[in-house]
């Protein structure tokens, strides 16, 4: 019986049913798809982080420590791939003779290496001249020194003792911060940067000439053991990597019982990581969720407008002897077989996307948990979606109940109880509380190694949406059965004399094209918040990447070899819009050592993009303008400002390195106002200063940045400047398609273009499905008033101003609701999310090509559905009259 009745079922009803998969499969896809690209970004993220840790563990031994002990305790506690043992040690200073004159620095370190460290740890020298093992000096203190490969260099190792050895290569330390950390609790102010002056030497000499001090114990020869962890063993996600090393280097601490510290450099890295991927995964939950909501809802329509037909076919069956039971049944398989159809082609399609535009390996990726996830979803929600409506009929089958589908319509519950104000009201409440705390939607609780997400305040944009969409309905409701006059002057160029009928008609069906508005404006909703922040998203991406860069292309160098003193060829290169000098030196505030800016006022915003929101005060021209008169003027970070308790006008004696000396020397300044971001400077603590007068208090006008602002192509300027100034220069230079990559860690480097693509071409699809759907559903409803107006004499073009009627008050207000719900949903998660964003938007970034696409979409799709209805209107007309032709 159930076979037979499905075969006839799909053979007679193919095109409904077919609709109500289509929403399955495009909630169980679009669920799918998101699913599965957060899991590969959540893994790129953490795979990201650890290429930028060279040494995952520095183990800094206790005085009176041996390292054989504690070597072969490394593998009991972590799957490790490579231990080396690495000496510091203090030296009094530096000296070398270079043609008449000699040259000598402060006090410096020596490291001793062994011989494969740089090919066990890659990332942590970047060999510049000669050798890469050996006797080697980093790329400042050769320039200090004024040395290279095959000179001569004196290391003072205390006030009495000291050697003389040949230098082999020029290195550079880029995690030179991390390299020379204080492990453990530190004794008193520690400064923040590196040391200016390191030589590097063999571990078999290192050990030879400071074997005395690393006996005498104390603070001037210390042990480190640098360890490489095998990777291989750690999860996928960046919080539950971090935990893992974090469970690990504690399990090593514990076996080491006081003979070792861990200086834990991975667990760092992930710690800085794991808020993005949290923030990543919330993002993509609240940009999808909407969409697969949206598509089960279309399914449910789709459902709910097939109650005429289906209680027709239960009374039918009932009067034929069927029971309750047997009726239930064929329930059952008929939804069995749209929710089984449309999951699983959702989840193929899901595979397909998530192969084919975002190229996510899926057997390698971890996304087929979260699609084949999203179809067994999918499957429960058109069960429900399609069995709910099915029972509640079945179970309203009696003659009392089919008198009472006869009587008064009643309005909602939700329109009683004023939910959609409710909701409304308290969107607002949850956003004003956010707003008071500064939008911490990720929450870090002070020695808690595990963070949280408040998903209390991702309440608001969701309530916002929802009772935006059951407002619209509302309000169209309303407009709909009073403005009956309204309505037939609306459809007069359209209908004619038929004019005041087809008001009538859709006065009286005013909470069907209600909640069909309402649907199609959450459509077009999604549409444009999805939309209105992939576009902001998108934009702020360049700003960040730009901020952290510095400019469209950045040429950096060091004391000694600046990248001002090559700003000339750097102009000269073809492509250059502008180029920008900038000083990047370190300043004592106090105890704390500072990156200290120095620039021109008037013209640095030439070579790069310098913001009203880069300042406290958010005018960007005047603070920029405090820096010249007086132009002993400063701009310190909030940070800053906080610790050392700043007000306006303060003096501030900073020291700084200057002169052929190379000493720090005390320059006064004033304090004119707090910048929170600025071009290359770090989250935290940062000074901006007028250029001309550092070069002035210090006798060294050298600038070691300058920035560049492109003509075209950044990534093709930034090959150019490489090329013209050569290959041995020792100058670095980047652009801003690097920066995003090596931001890694942060989520605006999360490529979101090709998952953009696909959730806008999603969007498109719901819009047109909401009011294409809602106009073709609504055929149940008119089949019979249409039968009898052809009977009477009508022509299909007065029975087609019905449908135009029906379209016209779903498509209009759907557009015009859709678009201030969109915008506000878009702008509380902007705001909500400003975390993301270095530094938060100041506006919106609204895609209108985009947007006029999506309208463009959805009102052809009605136009479609209102003449293809008009052209089967005789064949409807014909089996309505039939169905209840007694």
């Amino acid at each position: 019986m159930i076979g037979a009745w499905m075969r006839g079922t799909i053979a007679t009803r193919w095109r409904a049913l077919a609709m109500a998969a289509s929403g399955i499969v495009c909630a169980t896809a679009l669920a799918g798809v998101i699913g599965a690209f957060g899991a590969a970004s959540s893994r790129g993220m953490t795979a990201r982080a650890l290429s930028a840790v060279p040494v995952d563990w520095q183990v800094a031994l206790a005085p009176g420590a041996e390292i054989a002990p504690l070597m072969k305790l490394l593998p009991a506690a972590a799957p490790i791939r490579a231990a080396r043992a690495v000496g510091f040690a203090r030296v009094a200073g530096l000296a070398a003779v270079t043609g008449d004159t000699t040259q000598a620095t402060g006090a410096g370190f020596a490291l001793g290496l062994p011989a494969d460290y740089g090919a066990i740890f890659p990332g942590q020298m970047r060999s510049l001249l000669g050798a890469a093992q050996g006797v080697l000096a980093t790329q400042q203190t050769a320039a200090n020194l004024h040395v290279g490969v095959g000179d001569k260099v004196t290391i003072k190792l205390d006030g009495e003792r000291e050697i003389e050895v040949t230098l082999e290569g020029v290195v550079d330390l880029p995690n030179a911060n991390a390299l020379f950390q204080t492990i453990g609790p530190q004794q008193g102010p520690a400064a923040t940067a590196p040391p200016d002056n390191v030589i590097l030497l063999p571990m078999a000499a290192w050990r030879g000439h400071f074997a005395p001090a690393l006996s005498a114990g104390g603070d001037s020869a210390r042990l480190q053991i640098h360890v490489a962890l095998d990777r291989a063993s750690l999860p996928a996600a960046p919080d539950a990597a971090y935990i893992d090393a974090l469970g690990k280097a504690k399990a090593f601490e514990i076996r080491a019982a006081g003979a070792a510290q861990i200086g834990d450099n991975l667990a760092a890295r992930l710690d800085a990581v794991r808020q993005d991927a949290l923030f990543a995964r919330i993002l993509l939950l609240f940009l999808g969720l909407p969409g697969a909501v949206l598509a089960m809802s279309l399914t449910v329509a789709i459902a709910r407008a097939e109650g005429g037909r289906r209680r027709r076919q239960q009374a039918l069956l009932s009067l034929r002897g069927a029971s309750w039971a047997q009726i239930a049944r064929l329930a059952v398989a008929e939804a069995l077989v749209v929710a089984l159809v449309g999951s699983v082609c959702g989840a193929g399609l899901a595979a397909a996307l998530s192969r084919a535009p975002l190229g996510i390996d899926l057997a390698n990726g971890g996304a087929w948990p979260w699609i084949a996830g999203a179809g067994v979803a999918g499957f429960a929600m058109a069960m429900a979606a399609m069995l709910g409506p099915a029972l509640l009929d079945l179970r309203g089958s009696s003659v009392a109940a089919r008198r009472a589908l006869l009587a008064a319509p009643v309005r909602p519950l939700w329109q009683r109880a004023y939910l959609d104000l409710a909701f409304l009201l308290a969107a607002g409440a949850i956003y004003w509380h956010s707003a008071s705390t500064g939008y911490q939607v990720v929450l870090a609780p002070e020695g808690v190694s595990s963070i949280a997400i408040d998903y209390t305040a991702f309440l608001s944009p969701l309530l916002f949406w929802i009772g935006g969409g059951l407002l619209a309905s509302r309000l169209c409701r309303i407009g709909l059965s009073r403005g009956r006059g309204g309505l037939a002057m609306l459809m007069a160029p359209l209908s004619g004399r038929l004019a005041s009928p087809v008001a009538a008609t859709l006065s009286r069906q005013s909470g069907r094209l209600g909640a069909g508005a309402a649907l199609a404006a959450l459509a077009f909703s999604f549409a444009a918040a999805t939309a209105i922040f992939n576009a902001t998203y998108n934009g702020q991406l360049l700003v960040d990447a730009q901020l952290t860069n510095g400019a469209d292309v950045a040429v950096s160098g060091v004391a000694g070899a600046p990248a001002g003193a090559r700003l000339g060829d750097i102009r000269a290169t073809p492509g250059v819009a502008a180029a920008e000098p900038m000083q990047h030196r370190f300043a004592y505030v106090g105890a704390d050592l500072q990156d200290l800016y120095g620039v021109d006022p008037a013209r640095i915003g030439r070579a790069t993009s310098v913001v009203d929101a880069y300042f406290a005060n958010g005018d960007a021209a005047t603070s920029l303008a405090r820096l010249v008169q007086p132009p002993d003027g400063l701009l310190v970070s909030q940070e800053t400002a906080n610790d050392f308790q700043l007000q306006e006008g303060d003096t501030i004696k900073l020291r700084l390195q200057g002169g052929a000396d190379r000493q720090y020397r005390t320059v006064s300044f004033h304090f004119v106002g707090v910048v929170k971001e600025f071009p290359t400077a770090p989250h935290d603590s940062f000074l901006v200063a007028n250029a001309a007068y550092v070069a002035a208090q210090t006798g060294d006008d050298a600038a070691e940045v300058v920035l560049v602002r492109a003509a075209g192509d950044p990534a093709a300027l930034g090959n150019a400047i490489r090329a013209k100034l050569g290959e041995g220069s020792a100058l670095k230079t980047t652009d801003v398609s690097q920066a995003a990559h090596l931001i890694g860690s942060s989520l605006t480097a999360v490529d979101l273009s090709a998952l953009s693509r696909i959730e806008l071409s999603f969007a498109v699809l719901l819009a047109a499905m909401a009011t294409g759907l809602m106009a073709w559903l609504g055929q149940g409803e008119r089949s019979r008033a249409s039968a009898i107006l052809l009977a009477l004499g009508a022509s299909r073009a007065g029975v087609r101003s019905f449908l135009w009627g029906e379209a016209i008050v779903m498509l209009a207000p759907g557009l015009i609701f859709g678009a201030a719900i969109g915008a506000g949903a878009a702008f509380i998660l902007v705001r909500l999310l400003s975390g993301v964003f270095d530094p938060p938007p100041e506006t919106l970034s609204v895609p209108w090509a985009y947007l006029g696409l999506v309208v463009a979409g959805a009102v052809a799709a009605t136009i479609a559905a209102v003449y293809a209805q008009a052209t089967w209107t005789k064949e409807w007309a014909v089996q309505a009259l039939r169905a209840g032709g007694g």
